[in-house]
């Protein structure tokens, strides 16, 4: 992360009269989707140990109706008591999101079931992404975006798993995002491809913010520079990335 910063200041230090368009993710930038993942899961493990059925025919079950979930959730609730744990943390999370990133894809144990539960819960539910909690910071890095962006303007690019999540999450912006235009907001499945459609001017850099490797790979390949996001450290990635559009917009007003 430091030689990225460095990297950064000398190429910002350049005499260039290039115009910038910052692109925004937003899980682990803007969305705290890791409490909400979090929290989705030990909520539900507490029922389970309380007593809670898992068998989706039953009424009062935890997922009534959701042959799929309650599946997942009853082989989660058996892995997690065969390895002592009661619940998962934030950390743990994050981890299972590294080793995808790192092609890792092989996991076992309750570490597996937490990823499928994860996507069986995620889907499908479109309440579940608009009522995910924001970071602290999303307010102040949009407002930071938006004065780096040649138009003033930053673009919201995130990716979705169905359709019932590009709902959510659309939703999510009109609810803690007010200020952003719908029209601003892209969810899809590959940045860089959608990057090369938009066939802007040669003189406007695009550079995305976000915390996925895989997302860094695709903007890249398109031709865009990237602020990698450490979804551990997230007061130290706001400053770092802070940092770099205050310089953009310092090099903005020189050239206005």
């Amino acid at each position: 992360m430091k030689l990225i910063l460095e990297n950064w200041r000398k190429y910002l230090n350049e005499e260039v009269q290039d115009k910038y368009q910052i692109f925004l993710d937003m899980d682990g930038v803007l969305v705290d989707m890791t409490e909400g993942v979090v929290n989705s899961i030990n909520t539900n493990l507490q029922k389970v140990r309380n007593g809670a059925s898992t068998d989706y025919k039953d009424p009062g079950s935890v997922h009534p109706g959701s042959k799929g979930r309650s599946q997942v959730l009853r082989k989660l609730a058996k892995e997690m008591e065969k390895e002592g744990r009661l619940e998962i943390t934030a950390e743990e999370f994050d981890r299972l999101t590294d080793l995808k990133d790192t092609g890792n894809k092989e996991l076992s144990g309750a570490n597996k079931y937490i990823e499928r539960y994860f996507f069986k819960v995620a889907s499908a539910n479109e309440d579940w992404w608009a009522n995910l909690p924001a970071l602290p910071h999303a307010q102040a890095l949009v407002d930071l975006a938006n004065r780096a962006s040649h138009n003033g303007e930053t673009l919201i690019l995130s990716a979705p798993i169905d359709p019932a999540s590009i709902a959510g999450k659309e939703i999510w912006i009109e609810n803690n995002l007010p200020g952003i235009d719908l029209q601003k907001v892209h969810i899809v499945a590959d940045k860089g491809a959608f990057l090369k459609s938009l066939n802007l001017p040669k003189n406007i850099i695009p550079i995305l913010i976000d915390d996925r490797a895989k997302y860094h790979r695709q903007f890249g390949s398109a031709g865009g520079q990237v602020i990698p996001w450490d979804i551990h450290d997230q007061n130290g990635s706001f400053d770092r990335a802070s940092e770099i559009l205050n310089s953009i917009i310092a090099r903005k007003k020189k050239n206005d």
